[in-house]
Parts: structure tokens; C-alpha cells; sequence
């Protein structure tokens, strides 16, 4: 049986007496979009940090292509292929959009940095995948939209060449048009065969980028399955719609 990409199993995540994470377990397979769900406060950041190495676990393991990655630091889980973006963009304001995804481009040792280069004309690539023209290529994070932002932090995370991608909160703060425009763009990463976890409150916009869906609540998984056939689940519409 093959091994899923990336994985959680029993991790639990405490701060203080609150208790992040409780148990959790999840995985992503090879090619497959998950989106994970769950009100606020249900752990999902709380599981990214832990799948990208910036918080370690109290309990539990984290498996990359059936490697344990628990104690590996966030860079070489990135140069491994893992990355993420983040609820709140954090580009470098002092270069240009093109700017930005040549640094996510760079690699990760001097050793490398003399020995391997991108392919010519990869980052212009990278900046029409996301679609951005030349003119927004030379503009600064501060000359752009909430919209534009979003898709600039897809590019930093693509240009690392990631075999799979965590989305924390990708349409937030997105008009329609904009969500549109950045759903296509996700969909066309998901025909190239990218894998990735996609945590969203926005439903409507989540549910056609997903095969699968884990919905947490309280650190916790209380579902799993098709999107309609966990929306349907009484314990998700209690916890996460507030129905009774």
C-alpha cells in the first residue's frame, strides 16, 4: 500500500492549558486536494505550523513520503517540497513582484547556489501561471489589491517548486471576481497534478478544488469524506454552522 505524501498521526499540540491539537490525525495523498474545515479556534493553523515545521509537537509524528519529518526544520522540509501560504501576505515590500519569486527561487545552501540555477526564464513562467503581466511584475506589494497580494503569495510559494502546497485562507478578503480568478488559477495547479491542503471558511468557493474534505473542531477531526456527504453530517452542521 502506498504511503500518503504528507501526514499527520496523533498529534497533539498544547499552548499553556488549551489544548491546539488533540490527537489529530490526517493525510494528503499524491495528487489529491484536501480541504480542511472547522470553525474558528478548531486547530487547522495550528496543524499547518506543525506540517511546515514551525511548531513541534508535543505528541505524535509528521511523515513526509513516508519519512519521519518530525525534527526537521522548516527550510529543509521546503527544500524537501513542502510549502504554505499564509492568512496574511508576507512579501518583501522592498522588491518588486518579479523580485519576490526570484528569492523563492533561490536555493537553500551556498554549496547549491554554486552548483545549480533555475531554468532560464522560470520565474517569468511562474509570474504568468499566477497571472501577472509585465506590468505587474515591475510593481511593488504596496501598488497591489488584496486580490493580487493572494496570488503573489501563491507565486513566493510556487517558485520553491513544491510537491505539495498548504493554503491557509486563500480567498479571504477576496471580492468575487477576484476568488474566481484565483480558483482557475488553483484548478490549473491541480491539472499539473500539484497537491495540496486547502483550509477556507469559504465553502461555495472551496468545494469544486477539493476531492476530500477533514473537518476539525476543538483539535480534533468529528468528520471526513465527499463535500456534500460532510456538510450533511450533524455533528459538522452543529460545530460548524451552528445548527443544532
Amino acid at each position: 500500500m502506498t504511503s500518503p505524501l504528507l501526514e499527520l498521526r496523533e498529534v497533539t499540540k498544547r499552548f499553556g492549558g488549551l489544548v491546539a491539537v488533540d490527537r489529530l490525525s490526517v493525510h494528503v495523498d499524491e495528487g489529491e486536494s484536501l480541504g480542511l474545515i472547522g470553525p474558528n479556534g478548531a486547530g487547522k493553523t495550528t496543524a499547518f505550523g506543525i506540517l511546515m515545521g514551525e511548531q513541534r509537537p508535543d505528541s505524535g509524528r509528521v511523515f513526509f513520503r513516508g519519512e519521519d519529518v518530525t525534527r526537521v526544520p522548516t527550510h529543509r522540509r521546503v527544500a524537501r517540497g513542502i510549502a504554505r501560504t499564509y492568512q496574511i501576505p508576507r512579501p518583501f515590500g522592498e522588491m518588486t513582484v518579479l523580485d519576490n519569486i526570484r528569492v523563492g527561487m533561490m536555493p537553500d545552501s551556498v554549496r547549491r547556489l554554486l552548483t545549480e540555477r533555475p531554468p532560464e526564464g522560470a520565474d517569468r513562467e511562474i509570474v504568468r501561471n499566477v497571472g501577472f503581466g509585465e506590468r505587474e511584475a515591475a510593481m511593488y506589494p504596496g501598488q497591489l489589491s488584496m486580490g493580487e497580494l493572494r496570488k503573489l503569495e501563491l507565486a513566493r510559494t510556487l517558485a520553491t517548486g513544491p510537491e505539495v502546497l498548504l493554503l491557509d485562507e486563500v480567498f479571504a478578503g477576496l471580492t468575487r471576481g477576484e476568488i474566481a480568478q484565483l480558483s482557475e488559477l488553483l484548478c490549473e495547479e491541480r491539472r499539473r497534478g500539484m497537491t495540496s491542503i486547502l483550509v477556507s471558511h469559504d465553502l461555495r468557493s472551496l468545494s469544486p478544488l477539493v476531492d476530500r474534505v477533514v473537518v476539525m473542531s476543538f483539535g480534533a477531526v468529528i468528520a471526513e469524506g465527499g463535500f456534500d456527504e460532510v456538510l450533511g453530517n450533524p455533528l459538522v452542521q452543529e460545530a460548524y454552522l451552528g445548527q443544532a
